[in-house]
Formats: C-alpha cells, structure tokens, sequence
C-alpha cells in the first residue's frame, strides 16, 4: 500500500513538473503579436532611401531578442541588416534603386530566452510611384499596392502628394493633393501651368503607420492642344441675318480661345479668334452674299501654351466642317407652285432627322408649311398676288440642334381672273349664228373657247376659238341650223398657261315658228332668251312684206310672253307680192356694263294664200266708175282680163294689172247702156301656176 502511494506521489510529481515544464515554453513559444504586414510600413525618402518602420505595441514584445531584416534583391532574399533595440522602430535601408522599381522585404524576429524561438512577418513591398506627362497639360500617375488588396488594413486610404523640386530634396515640402480610395492605383492629375518642376509620390496611410513611395516628377510641359470643337449648328440668324456658329467648349480646361475657320471662295482661310473657353458662339457680319451661296465654317481650340522655336501655341486640328443651309426657289405661275430646294445639312453625328419648312405671307405671321425628309418640297399657293417668305429648318437627330436657312422672298403672281366674261348677243342671221362676246381686257387672256349645247345645255361641245383676243369678239357659226332649232352657247377664258380661269353666261337662240293655217291670223310662238344679266326688257315682233327692205315693228310684249296672234289684214298693203316675213327681237334690260344686248331670231317667211277679189257692179258716173280685178300680190304674169255684152260681143279688154274698165267700148269709146256683161279673167302668178276667173257685172247709168 504504501509502494503504491510512493509510485502515486512521483507520478504526480513528475506531471507536475511536466506541467511547469509545459507552461514555460508555452511562454517562450507564444504567438507572433504582429505576423502580418499590417505591423510595419517601407518608406522612400526624397534621396531614395527606403527605411522599414514597424509599430513597436505591435512588433515589440517582453521577451524580444533581434529583428532581421531581408531583401529580394532579384537572386532571392538576402539578408541586410538587424536591430535588437528594443526601443528602435525603423530600419534605413540605402537601395537607391528604390525610385526605379518596387521591391519586397520581410522581417525575421528572434525571441525567447537567448532568441531562441523565430518568427517571420508576411512579405511587403515598397511602393514604385511612376509619372507619365502626356504633354498635354496632364500627368498619367500610377503605383502597385504594398500587399495584397485584401490585406490592407480597414480605414486606409491612398494620399497624393507633391513639391516643387526647387526645395532641397532633405528638407522639401510636401502638400497634400487629394486623398484617393483604397483600391486605387492610378490617377490622372492636370498641371494647370503650361510647364514647371514639380514631383509628386503618394503615401498608403494605415492605423499603424503609412507607407511612402519614391518620387517621380520634373520639368513637366504642356505640348498637346485641346480637343478639336464639336459644332453643334450654323444657322442663320434671321433677326440680324448674319450667320451663327455655336459648339461645345473644349473638354481642355486649359483651352485658351477658338479659332473661326471659313471655306470662301474654293480655300479655307480663318475668319476670327474667339478668346474664352466658355464662349462658344460666333456671328459672322462679313457675309454680304449670304442669300445665293452655302458657307462652310469649322473651329479649332488653342490653349495658352507655346513651345518650339518661334513659340507656337498649342492648336487644335479644325473639327468637322458645318455649312449653312442655303434654300433658293422657283414659283410656277401656272401651276401656282413654288419648288423649294436646299443642301443638305451635314456633320452631324446622327444625321438630321428632319426638315421643317416655314411660310408666310404679307396678310400672315410664320406658320409649318410641312416636313421634308430630304432636301426638296413643293408648296402650292392658294392666294396669289402677295409677297410670300419661306425658310427651312434642320432639325438633328436625338440632340435636337436646329439650323435656319436663309430666307427666300418673292411676289406670287397670279394671273388675273376676268371681272367680267359675258355673252351679250345670241342672234340668227340667215343661217347663221352671230355670238356676240364682251371679255376683260385688263387681263392677260391667251385665248377664248366657244361651246354649243343642242341638248338645252345638258351636253357642251368645244365648236370654236379665238386666239389673244381684243373684245368684243363675234363669233359666227355657220352649222347651227337656226331655222331649225335653237342651240345654246357659253365661253370659256384661258390665261397665259392655258388654265381656264372664267365662264360666261349662257345664250340662246330664238327659235320662231309660224302658223299659217288661217288666212287672217298668223301664230307666232317662240322659247324665251335666258341668262342675261338682269333679264329680257322686252320682246318685238317684227314684220317684213316681200316688196319691203326692213322689218317693221308690230308690237312690243314684255319678258312673259312667247307667243302673238298677228291680223295680216291690217298690215298687207298694195302692192303685195304674197310673201310676208316674222322676226322676233329680244332686249336685254340695262345690264351692270351699261349695254343693253339684243337677241334676234330666226326670219320665218310665209306665203299668204293668193286672193282675188272682183266687183260685182259698175256705176257709170257715180262712186264706183272704175272697174278692175283686186288681187293680194304685186306681181302677175300674162295678165288678160276680157269683158263680153250678152250677145257675145267683145267689149273691152285689159292686158295690164293697172289698168282698169270705165264701162265704154273699146272700139268706140261709148258708154255702155245699162246691163250685164261677162267678165273672163287669166294670169300667171310667180310661182308659174295659171290661174283664170269668170263672172258678170252689172252696169248702171
């Protein structure tokens, strides 16, 4: 019992010692406090000396021994030098090679009793800072992260920094320029000078301490222009009409001024200096012959820089030429169309979208005309004989920058249209129609169309023309057959382009007919005249024997009637020749010209039925002493009358139509005693019919 007690007590007393033995080299053995590379930085001073600076709460412990310190030198890590001064936090390393490229260190840390536990940091790199002049006033700068990216401590941040190389390197100055995230490593940075010697580098600051890169920088000189000017329009200014050039500023800011640039005349040559980068709009007043060409217009953009020998300020290539909108037209005065054409708009990125055209007149203010897609439209005008303005408007595609063209003024003429075209005379003559024609001389008429209706103006057919006529015209139509029927007619005007601008009235013949079935009554009938102007006054029936040389008004009817019982009985008068001749005549009330039109019809001639009329007595010595034959014609051929006693005895003879008996004896001359005779009478009419009469007359004493 008590051997086993004895084996307990050592063993306890060997895992006692073991526990102490455990614990002590636990203590040696403790963890690394700062084995990543959070714990140190590597700077480069201005000489390009790197130094190793550590935090020494974090590298620094209680049982420190030595740092070491090694290098890739590009053969693998050496060794560089040490520090076992517990109270040092940085370490100089003189790799002036530091300025030309990065370079990775670690830190190799004895601790312990007599050092003799090691621990090593994580590999770090020194920050190679390079800066690139693009000479155009700005500065390509550009480094590496120290260590990974996701190594790199929370709440860092990358600060740019830079002096004047004027300063001595050891003592220079340095102004913060702007922090940049952490994530960067790059950043483009404007001189804002034309040239100087200036250095930049930039510093990785962290919680523990910052790293610094070497520096780079010199003699930096602005040799690049700015950016050629986008143009956004050339337009016409149509309150001044003077040509306005507009573009975009140079994204340069150190864009010193513009240069105008105008192709005239077959060569580019520069027009004007436009000083201010903002001030992007030019007018040009130097156009006089704005209204019958384009003009193109380009810019360049020169900043305030110069170099070369003459100095030569930095300039721009011109940008994409621009050219006005020059709009020219043409008027039809027939058609009454005006053809609008223009060059198109070019350089615009996305092209133009499309053309609005404009117009005005002296009687309205500008109003859209319509779009066009290309480069032509065709306007027509309604009202003529005003002063008419048109201009175009280009609109461009998604930017909406607009250009006006110049602005076309003309008169549209309009040919006139006649004040008046009237017909005032439709009349037969003979066979006949004479169409009587009052037109407008004033106006330019090319020529004069007659139409002719037989269907009561149903139907017209073209039968006639005229050309530049002198009013009044007659027309005579010679196939109308008036006696026939009645036709009606109308005129058509035609001006210079051979458009039929006016119409006249319409005309009628009369058309007379005659009824001759009663020997005493003639019926005339006839259509009434229509169109006129205010109307028919009147209508005369007008009469003609065959032995008369005119007509002789009978009556005068007024516009309502078209028909007349004419007495022949009361108009024949000796000598007739058996033909009696019907005339109508139309009169025209006073129309708005001051001429009254007359309208005759067509002459309608009848044969009055031949009448004999003889005595049935003679009174010798008293009223009726004279005997002879009364006949209703003037004109007899082979004319005898003879005169028999009741015996058979020739008495008397008469050879003549004028002659007449007296109741004597031809023989003798005697007087007859009173009695019957026997009367025989032969003659011949005109028409060669024979005719022949018997009676008796009584003779009284």
């Amino acid at each position: 019992m008590n051997l086993f007690k004895e084996w307990i007590l050592r063993i306890f007393l060997v895992l006692f010692a073991l526990i102490n033995t455990l614990s002590s080299f636990a203590e040696d053995e403790q963890p690394y406090p700062c084995a990543n590379a959070s714990c140190f930085c590597i700077q480069v001073n201005e000489i390009g000396e790197l130094s190793i600076i550590w935090d020494q709460n974090n590298l620094g412990v209680s049982n420190f021994f030595e740092h070491q310190f090694y290098a890739d030198t590009g053969t693998g890590f050496l060794y560089i030098g040490s520090e076992s001064d517990p109270n040092v936090n940085s370490f100089t390393y003189s790799n002036f090679y530091a300025a030309l490229s990065s370079s990775s260190y670690y830190i190799k840390t004895y601790y312990g009793v007599g050092g003799g536990l090691v621990q090593y940091s994580d590999t770090i790199s020194s920050i190679y800072f390079d800066l690139v002049n693009q000479f155009d006033g700005t500065m390509y700068l550009s480094w590496n992260h120290p260590m990974p990216f996701d190594s790199i401590p929370p709440n860092s941040y990358y600060s740019l920094e830079k002096s004047s190389p004027s300063t001595p390197p050891t003592s220079a100055v340095w102004n913060q320029v702007r922090n940049l995230p952490v994530d960067s490593t790059f950043t483009i940075e404007s001189l804002g000078l034309c040239a100087d010697w200036i250095n930049y580098r930039v510093r990785l600051v962290t919680d523990n301490c910052d790293f610094i890169s070497n520096i780079d920088g010199g003699y930096i000189q602005d040799q690049t222009p700015p950016d050629a000017p986008l143009i956004n329009f050339v337009s016409n200014d149509t309150s001044t009409n003077t040509m306005q050039i507009n573009w975009n500023p140079s994204s340069a800011t150190d864009t010193y001024a513009y240069i105008i640039f105008k192709f005239y005349n077959g060569s580019w040559s520069p027009l004007d200096t436009v000083f201010g980068r903002l001030n992007t709009s030019y007018y040009d007043t130097t156009i006089t012959t704005f209204g019958n060409q384009s003009v193109q217009y380009a810019v360049a953009a020169m900043d305030g820089c110069s170099y070369g020998n003459p100095p030569q300020n930095n300039t721009s290539p011109a940008g994409l030429e621009h050219q006005n909108i020059y709009l020219n037209s043409t008027y039809d005065q027939c058609t009454g169309i005006v053809s609008l054409n223009w060059n198109p708009y070019i350089n615009w990125s996305l092209g133009v979208d499309r053309y609005e055209v404009f117009v005005k007149n002296q009687q309205s203010s500008w109003s859209l005309a319509g779009v066009a897609a290309n480069n032509s439209f065709n306007y027509f005008i309604q009202n003529g004989n005003l002063n008419y303005s048109f201009l175009v408007k280009a609109v461009a595609d998604s930017t909406l920058h607009a250009s006006i063209s110049n602005q076309v003024e003309f008169f549209a003429v309009q040919n006139p249209i006649p004040q008046y075209s009237y017909i005032s005379s439709t009349s037969v003559s003979g066979d006949s129609v004479l169409i009587t024609y009052l037109g407008d001389n004033s106006v330019g008429v090319s020529e004069v169309y007659l139409y002719r209706s037989f269907d009561n103006g149903i139907n017209f057919t073209r039968i006639d023309s005229e050309i530049n006529p002198v009013f009044p015209i007659t027309f005579h139509v010679l196939d109308a057959m008036p006696n026939e029927r009645s036709s009606m007619y109308q005129v058509s005007v035609l001006d210079a382009c051979g458009n039929q601008i006016a119409y006249s009235n319409v005309g009628k013949t009369i058309l007379l007919s005659v009824d001759n079935n009663d020997y005493a009554l003639k019926s005339l009938n006839w259509n009434s005249y229509i169109r006129w102007e205010v109307g028919v006054e009147n209508y005369e029936v007008r009469v003609r024997q065959q032995n008369m040389n005119s007509f002789q008004n009978v009556v005068y009817l007024d516009s309502s009637f078209n028909s007349y019982l004419h007495e022949i009985n009361n108009f024949i008068t000796p000598p007739f020749g058996g033909e009696v001749c019907y005339k109508i005549k139309a009169l025209e009330l006073l129309n708005s010209f001051g001429e009254q039109g007359i309208s005759e019809s067509n002459e309608v001639c009848i044969q009055q039925q031949l009448m004999v009329s003889i005595p049935n007595a003679l009174y010798v010595g008293g009223l009726n002493a004279n005997w002879k034959p009364i006949l209703n014609i003037d004109e007899v051929e082979e004319y005898k009358v003879s005169i028999y006693n009741r015996l058979g005895q020739l008495v008397y003879e008469l050879e003549d139509y004028n002659q007449f008996w007296d109741g004597s004896y031809q023989s003798t001359g005697e007087l007859s005693s009173t009695g019957v005779f026997i009367y025989f009478m032969e003659f011949k009419t005109t028409d060669g019919n024979y005719h022949n009469r018997k009676g008796h007359i009584t003779v009284i004493r």
